[in-house]
Parts: structure tokens; C-alpha cells; sequence
């Protein structure tokens, strides 16, 4: 095979960078045994590569295959695993979950300033377990049972009491029901009622260090009178109320199907208390939206409330912006004693600022009128931060609150709180 000088020329300078000493070989002078010589180099550095490339390819397959087999290990190592709560019933299955949620408070009453290390009682620390049986597709029986353990409440710790005494165990659910499906859910026990839950409608995603539930935070501080120089025997939660219907109760409670995003719910409880309420839930375009309205009748179950209507809604952009609102009117019983009100507005922006997770940020404002004394008026004004660790089933938070109360004859310091803490679910 004869080579021109213009293709030997450029064969020398492909394999230069190899063989340095070929590159100062001139063209002109190149004879037919050297043209050779450099044809074989080139055909062997062909052949390297070849070689070279099939390794590569060999490799790659060998890691995609190890990649298949630790993935399946994985998924036989999950399925091999013994669950961690088994159901005594075959036909049954049990669920394990709970949360720790602690704190640090801090709150200046006009006077003087203490620190509490508290369980945060906006979400506080419970365990529970819930059992479910599905006999066939048109019907299912569950149960629940959660309890929750609080060591100095947020909501009972105040300056003479800076360590409130252990409570122990405290229910929330000793409760089971019948879901039917097309005809709706049946519930016995000790549970939420109908109305309860439907002043905290709260899509701001800071619900665990404020939402209309203002006393959770600091309802046990005693407001500080001016006039004598003491402290008052007024705290926060005896001002402040959002009404959020019977609660939880020993009660028998039936909730509808959904109709386009519409339950309806009605329950009865012991000593002849009950309510009815109306949800509602949807997703409409960029907007996502939660709202509920309740009447509540305790009964004698309440030395205090004869009636009451309220409700909230609360309304989510795609964009992370939301607001939420809640209000309610309350009669109460006793000779002169006016009705009582609340309303309670809350502003907030949800975004993913770092990779931790969801940053949440609000502001809220609400007044509360006549719940303790007739002609009170009871201000507050808030600040909330939450930090999502998703990774970590995590929230870290932040929340200041201004709590104001006017009530005639009487000059009381405003309180200020502060608490930061973290929740831990599993």
C-alpha cells in the first residue's frame, strides 16, 4: 500500500504526542520502508484503542449489573424485615406513630422575664397506634388509641408555677368506626366531635408554633396589674378562645361520603351535648383551599357556654403565599353575661429557600372579646417561622407573640413570648 506525502504527513502528526522522535521526520525524505513502519504504528494504536473501548464497555456492564443486585437486595432485605407492630388479628393490620415535641419558652410579663422548658402544646408529645380490618370493599373497621405525656405544658406554665406538676398519660383516642363507604363513617368512643378542628382550618404551614389557638403558646401567664403592682390572678387562656367547637368527648359521631369536596358531620355527646359541621376541601387551578363551619351545643357538660357558631378557612397559592381567617360568637350562660366573639387572620408565604426543606413564614392578628370578663377586649399579634428537615421528619421553629387584654378599671402590662423548639415525628 503506497502513501502520499500529504497523508503521511498527517498520520506523523496524529501519533506525535506518542512518538516524539517522528515528528522532526521530514516528508520530503520519508522512503517506502518507513512509510511502513509508521503504518503499522498507527494500526497497533487502532487496535489499543479498540481494545481499550471493549474494557470500558465490559466494565460499564459489570456496574450496571451490580447496581441490579444491590437494588434487589434492598427490596428482600424490606420485605424479609419483621415489622415493628404485628396485629394479634391475622386480618387486621397496626400502625405505630407518635411525635416528641419540646420546647423553650421565654415570656415577659411587663416586669419581669422567665425561661420554662416546656412540652409545646400546639402539637404536644403523644404515641399512638391504629388498627384497621378491610373484610371487603365496601367496608372497613378501624380503632385508635393515642395518648399524649407533657412535661410543663405551654399552655399551664406561668410565673408561680414554672414546673407544673406530672399529669402522667392524658387520651385523646380510646375510639373505633365503621367506614361504609357509599353510606359514610360511624365512630364510637372517646374522639373528636363533629365541630372539633373547624376554627383551626391552616394551611400556612406554621401551625406548630401559632395559629388561632392563641393560648397554646402561653396561656398560663397572668397578666401583671399596674395599678397594685401585682401580678393578677387573669391568665392568657382565660381571655383568649377560638371556639373550636365540643373538642374531643366520649361521643357517637357520623360523618357523610364526600360530595364534591363536601362532608357533612354530626355527633352526640355524653350529657346530652351535640354539633353539626360542614367541611369543605378542594383544589381549584393554582389555588388549594380547606374551610369548615360548626354549631355546638355541650349541654350541662359546660357551666359556661349555652351555644356557639364558628368556623375557618384557609386558602394556598402555588406560589407559597396563603391566608387564613377564623371567627365565632358565643352565648354563654348566666344572668348578664354577654355573648362572646373572636375573630383571627393569619398571613404567611411557604418556599424552598435551601435544601433542607420547606421554609414556612407568617404574621397573624386576632381579637377576642368578653370570653372572662363582660367588656373585655383581648389583642394578640404574632410572628411565626418553621423549618421542614425533610430528610429527617423534622421541623425546627420560631414564634413571638403580643398579648394585650383591656378590661375597664384595670391597667394590665402587656405579656410578650417567645418559644423556639423542634418536633420529631415517626
Amino acid at each position: 500500500m503506497r502513501l502520499s506525502r500529504w497523508r503521511v504527513f498527517l498520520m506523523i502528526c496524529a501519533v506525535s504526542p506518542v512518538l516524539g522522535h517522528v515528528t522532526t521526520l521530514p516528508v520530503h525524505g520519508a522512503d517506502q520502508e518507513t512509510l511502513d513502519r509508521l503504518e503499522k504504528i498507527i494500526d497497533k494504536q487502532q487496535a489499543q484503542i479498540e481494545a481499550q473501548q471493549k474494557t470500558l464497555e465490559q466494565l460499564q456492564g459489570e456496574v450496571e449489573m451490580l447496581k441490579s443486585q444491590t437494588a434487589a437486595a434492598t427490596v428482600k432485605a424490606a420485605t424479609d424485615s419483621p415489622a415493628a407492630v404485628k396485629a394479634g388479628n391475622p386480618k387486621g393490620s397496626v400502625k405505630l406513630y407518635g411525635q416528641v415535641n419540646k420546647a423553650i419558652l421565654y415570656s415577659n410579663d411587663g416586669e419581669n422575664g422567665d425561661v420554662y422548658l416546656v412540652d409545646n402544646d400546639n402539637s404536644s408529645t403523644r404515641v399512638g397506634l391504629e388498627g384497621t380490618i378491610k373484610p371487603n370493599e365496601k367496608y372497613t373497621i378501624g380503632t385508635r388509641i393515642e395518648v399524649e405525656y407533657q412535661t410543663n405544658p405551654s399552655n399551664l406554665v406561668n410565673q408561680e408555677d414554672k414546673r407544673v406538676e406530672d399529669i402522667g398519660f392524658q387520651k385523646r383516642h380510646l375510639d373505633l368506626w365503621v367506614d361504609a363507604n357509599t353510606y359514610g363513617k360511624f365512630s364510637l368512643g372517646y374522639g373528636s366531635t363533629a365541630s372539633d378542628g373547624t376554627s383551626e382550618m391552616d394551611l400556612s404551614g406554621t401551625g406548630v408554633v401559632g395559629y388561632a389557638a392563641i393560648a397554646d403558646m402561653a396561656g398560663g401567664q397572668l397578666f401583671y396589674d399596674k395599678n397594685t403592682n401585682t401580678l393578677s390572678d387573669t391568665p392568657i387562656n382565660a381571655a383568649f378562645s377560638n371556639m373550636d367547637g365540643l373538642g374531643r368527648e366520649e361521643r357517637i359521631r357520623y360523618d357523610s361520603p364526600s360530595f364534591s369536596g363536601f362532608v357533612g358531620s354530626a355527633s352526640y355527646v355524653a350529657e346530652g351535648g351535640g354539633d353539626l359541621a360542614l367541611r369543605y376541601t378542594s383544589q381549584v387551578d393554582a389555588f388549594k383551599l380547606a374551610a369548615a363551619v360548626a354549631y355546638a351545643n355541650p349541654g350541662s357538660s359546660s357551666d359556661i357556654v349555652d351555644d356557639q357558631l364558628a368556623g375557618s378557612v384557609s386558602v394556598l397559592h402555588d406560589s407559597g403565599f396563603n391566608g387564613t381567617f377564623a371567627m365565632g360568637t358565643r352565648d354563654q350562660k348566666g344572668a348578664g353575661v354577654n355573648d362572646a366573639g373572636f375573630f383571627y387572620t393569619k398571613f404567611g408565604y411557604r418556599g424552598r429557600w435551601c435544601p433542607l426543606g420547606v421554609t414556612s413564614l407568617s404574621v397573624d392578628y386576632g381579637r377576642f372579646s368578653d370570653f372572662d370578663v363582660n367588656g373585655d377586649d383581648a389583642d394578640t399579634v404574632g410572628l411565626q417561622m418553621v423549618q421542614d428537615l425533610q430528610e429527617w421528619g423534622t421541623e425546627v421553629y420560631l414564634g413571638y407573640r403580643l398579648h394585650q387584654l383591656d378590661r375597664n378599671g384595670v391597667d394590665y402590662d402587656n405579656i410578650n413570648a417567645i418559644m423556639t423548639g423542634m418536633r420529631v415525628k415517626f
